[in-house]
């Protein structure tokens, strides 16, 4: 059986847990740094370690009722979840592990990846993803040669492109929470600014659609996506945070992730600015 634990980045993870940093515990109020959290369910499953080339060389032939995915911030996660997604028949769910801009990356087992295979007969699974940018306001065309770096939106310099769509809806040019863009499933990218550039926090399409959120509607969308029992670990991103701030007290397991594992007609998608939903429903 395998102990499932999240931790904020100061803690010191020892290498035999399952587990990987959270900034901070959505409805857990705490600024000690070095909080940890054990999830209350521990499952039967196969626990793997390393790069992503060693974890899809080592996966045993089994059926398995899901993958947990934590990733250690080293790039690539696109391409690995899909490639992982192509060999498991099941659903995968997971993230990124938070940085805190000391130390980050931080997945126990080091490595690129650390994944949960689990065969637990015990559990049935449900996964659930939320896009709280529910505003599509139509598609832009993205130009680049790194996925992940922008060279041109609607042949257009993308900061300036950027700048022009929010001032239309009058937030900040260096807002990057309210407004972003999704592939065509709905799975978000979180842009920023490195110097001159504009950068995703996960790989780009040649299409995508442009979203928002209202600042008045954040809390309640992301507080009732947290909301839930025990039994339900939620995976969410960090930027999230920054727009939503503490939410009240929940009984699930809430994360602050740098990246977010989202089920999308029936694929696994690597996105960010989501909220990812897992629950365990014990088998009668």
């Amino acid at each position: 059986m395998k102990t499932i634990t999240f931790y904020e980045p100061k803690y010191e993870p020892g290498e035999d847990i399952f587990g990987a940093a959270t900034l901070g515990f959505a409805g857990k109020s705490t600024d000690k740094g070095n909080e940890t959290y054990e999830f209350p369910i521990a499952l039967r499953g196969i626990q793997l370690n390393g790069s992503y080339e060693e974890i899809l060389s080592e996966i045993p032939e089994n059926k398995y009722k899901l993958a947990i995915v934590l990733l250690g911030n080293a790039g690539g996660e696109n391409s690995f979840v899909q490639e992982l997604s192509k060999k498991l028949n099941c659903p995968i769910i997971g993230g990124g592990a938070a940085m805190d801009g000391e130390r980050g990356g931080l997945i126990a087992g080091a490595g690129q990846a650390s994944v949960l295979l689990v065969d637990d007969p015990n559990y049935d699974v449900q996964i659930e993803m939320k896009n709280i940018h529910t505003h599509v306001l139509g598609t832009c065309k993205v130009d680049f040669d790194d996925p992940r770096v922008i060279k041109t939106i609607d042949g257009i310099d993308p900061a300036l492109w950027l700048k022009n769509q929010k001032n239309i809806l009058g937030i900040d040019e260096n807002d990057f929470e309210h407004f972003t863009l999704s592939d065509k499933a709905g799975v978000n990218a979180h842009l920023s600014k490195n110097g001159n550039l504009i950068v995703s926090g996960r790989d780009l399409e040649p299409e995508m659609l442009i979203r928002y959120v209202k600042p008045e509607e954040v809390y309640e969308s992301v507080y009732s996506f947290y909301n839930d029992e025990a039994d339900v670990i939620v995976f969410g991103c960090a930027g999230l945070k920054a727009i939503t701030g503490e939410i009240t007290l929940i009984k699930s397991l809430g994360l602050y992730l740098f990246g977010e594992i989202c089920m999308a007609e029936n694929q696994a998608v690597f996105g960010n600015l989501m909220l990812s939903k897992l629950r365990l429903i014990k088998v009668k």
